[in-house]
């Protein structure tokens, strides 16, 4: 499973190249992250070997980025502050089954920059974000953490069956900034609010799933987040990438 949040910063969020701003920023969803999965909560800058990517944690202490990760991120992108940059990290897990990578995008001019996290296998006693209400809480948090124009939650096989190429597919859970209810989008078997009930709604996460992880394999699944995207653009809420 893969969740994907793209976001445009305000001009005076961070200078270029303040990977210190944004993973400050980005540990409150590192900790909700490892609240739900116990294999989320250790972060390493990857590296060419496993022995390299170990000596630099993305963090030294909670909310405190690491200086030798700082460091090596300095001399990468020396001279190249006004270039698009990514950060690249890995939950530090042997298993294949239990690896995750977590890429970070910035300073990406006119384009959004971006999150985008490569969950572990669900076939883990430690796998807690493989339910509805655990994968709710990230992406109700990446959308009021971010402010993003879309945070998307799909399996990676669910990008070629999407109904629009050109446009953000549905998959489990969709967030977009817009105020969407029930008479607009029936087919959705969940709308929620964001910020959370009884504050000013900004946006709104739509679900297709509630009872199972959704799987691209399921052809129900896939035919329910078919029809809401259908009936998303029917009602011009779904945006193409070129807009976001």
């Amino acid at each position: 499973m893969q969740i994907v949040a793209q976001f445009h910063d305000a001009s005076d969020f961070a200078a270029p190249a303040d990977f210190a701003a944004h993973l400050k920023r980005l540990w409150p969803v590192i900790e909700l992250l490892a609240s739900k999965d116990s294999r989320l909560g250790r972060w390493n800058l990857t590296g060419y070997t496993e022995e390299e990517a170990r000596l630099y944690p993305a963090f030294e202490s909670p909310g405190v980025p690491s200086t030798a990760l700082l460091a090596v991120l300095e001399t990468k992108y020396h001279n190249k502050k006004n270039r698009a940059k990514v950060l690249g990290l890995w939950n530090a897990q042997n298993d294949a089954d239990d690896g995750a990578t977590l890429s970070l995008s910035i300073d990406t001019g006119p384009l959004p920059s971006e999150i985008a996290i490569d969950l572990p296998g669900a076939n883990s006693d430690s796998a807690g974000l493989a339910d509805f209400p655990a994968m709710r809480d990230v992406v109700s948090l990446l959308a009021v953490t971010y402010l993003p124009v879309a945070v998307t939650v799909a399996p990676l096989d669910y990008f070629e069956k999407r109904v629009f190429d050109d446009k953000p597919g549905v998959g489990w859970m969709l967030y977009l900034p817009k105020v969407i209810t029930e008479q607009q989008v029936p087919e959705a078997r969940a709308l929620i609010p964001v910020p959370a009930a009884g504050k000013q709604q900004t946006g709104t996460i739509i679900v297709s799933v509630i009872d199972a992880m959704f799987s691209a394999d399921k052809p129900e699944h896939v035919e329910i987040a078919n029809r809401i995207e259908i009936r998303l653009v029917d009602q011009d809420l779904l945006p193409a990438y070129s807009e976001l």
